[in-house]
């Protein structure tokens, strides 16, 4: 089965604590803070490896994390950073989240990058909370924890041309003959499990990639035969070859029960530049049929080439023709409106906040609000003084006084759980 999609687990390394050192030099008996900061957490990416045609390899790891940054220094010596972790994808890998399954991004061109879990940011040492009128804060910043989600990856191959026909049709040994790939072929339908792919020369100057889909069969729209993981490669050509039979039972109502699946999975595919090709020429049967499969094809709009594989015919012809249908593609695009704009939704726990039940306390959101709470060690009285005082500012504790929180409340923000007191 070809593994075009993959669900992995990814997680940033959380940032390094900041330290909340102070100078202890023989010759200066007060010496000030020198707290460094903390490293930054690695991050996972995503880069495109142009050789690769497949994500199987994340079928056999699932899980993949960042380093965590190091902690802070005295003599404001900051901690080393967290090392990123590199992920290898093919072209044309797109990347949900998982489960809502919104687009995260697209990656399609050779050494494309994609962070889909960034690293921590490191804290800041007790140097940086030195003032004027507090000249030996004990005050520094934990570092905070790594992006940590769920993620799907689905890739839908990136061709000029792309073959389709029914099982059998002759596809792979086009390929082969068109081109350097050596696709497995075989007599027997499902040869081809999963797209080949291999480079046509249109002229001296110019190259296509081709590639070879697997067969679609009836129902191939609605899942059958891993239709749909089939079609989804076809949705990314600029041309279409469709690969008839010649030497089939019934070539035209074989190449028709293709082409209505390719019009159930989307209709657009049919409107995109697409050349004929009668297979196996070199077979008596498919010659003798020859005259009258052209004449139905061309009922049905189309002019068809007839090619053999073993012996050239129709080879240079076929290679003529889609050069032409790239230059159609090329046009057309280029007549179409620019895509829109696209609209990122507002999301108002951005710079906000909100103060919700939650089991037997309460959950304060907020992006501010968390990122401070992550920060702060409540161990410390000082940075647990600073981060009550954000409260007042911000009138989170007046909201969860007016919902109900008294002493013994239990508090959410982010990863940490707080117990409400009196003060």
């Amino acid at each position: 089965m070809f593994a075009d999609r993959a669900r992995i687990h990814v997680a940033g390394g959380a940032g390094g604590d900041g330290a909340g050192t102070f100078r202890r030099e023989a010759h200066v008996p007060r010496g000030g803070p020198d707290g460094g900061d903390g490293g930054h957490g690695g991050s996972v990416i995503l880069v495109v490896e142009p050789g690769m045609t497949t994500l199987g390899d994340f079928k056999r790891k699932r899980h993949f994390s960042g380093t965590d940054g190091g902690r802070g220094m005295r003599r404001k010596a900051h901690g080393r950073n967290g090392g990123d972790t590199i992920l290898r994808v093919p072209p044309g890998t797109l990347v949900r989240t998982h489960p809502d399954g919104e687009l995260v991004g697209e990656l399609l061109e050779a050494g494309s990058r994609l962070v889909v879990a960034a690293g921590g940011r490191g804290g800041r040492g007790n140097v940086h909370f030195a003032t004027a009128t507090h000249r030996a804060p004990t005050h520094f910043e934990k570092g905070t924890p790594g992006e940590e989600r769920w993620v799907e990856l689905e890739l839908k191959l990136i061709a000029d041309i792309g073959l389709v026909g029914a099982p059998n049709a002759g596809k792979s040994t086009l390929l082969a003959a068109l081109t350097e790939a050596r696709p497995e072929v075989g007599n027997y339908p499902f040869t081809t499990v999963t797209p080949n792919l291999g480079v046509l020369s249109l002229d001296e100057e110019r190259t296509a990639v081709i590639a070879d889909v697997p067969g679609l069969i009836e129902g191939a729209s609605e899942g059958r035969g891993l239709g749909h993981h089939f079609l989804r490669h076809v949705e990314r050509t600029r041309v279409l070859v469709g690969v008839v039979d010649g030497a089939g039972r019934d070539p035209v109502e074989e190449w028709r029960a293709v082409a209505d699946e390719l019009r159930l999975h989307d209709a657009r595919l049919l409107e995109r530049p697409m050349t004929i090709v009668v297979t196996k020429l070199d077979l008596p049967e498919a010659a003798e049929r020859w005259p009258d499969l052209r004449t139905s094809l061309r009922a049905d709009g189309f002019d068809p080439i007839a090619v053999s594989a073993h012996d050239g015919t129709g080879l240079d012809a076929l290679r003529r023709a889609l050069a032409d249908a790239l230059d159609r593609a090329d046009s057309e695009a280029a007549a179409q409106p620019p895509e829109e704009m696209r609209v990122h939704r507002f999301d108002p726990l951005a710079e906000g906040w909100d103060v919700i039940a939650e089991g037997d306390g309460y959950r304060v959101r907020g992006r501010r609000v968390e990122t401070a709470a992550a920060r702060t060690d409540f161990e410390n009285d000082e940075s647990r003084d600073r981060f009550w005082r954000l409260l007042e500012r911000m009138g989170i504790d007046v909201e969860l006084r007016r919902v109900g929180a008294g002493p013994g409340t239990t508090v959410h923000i982010g990863r940490a759980e707080l117990e409400w007191g009196e003060e």
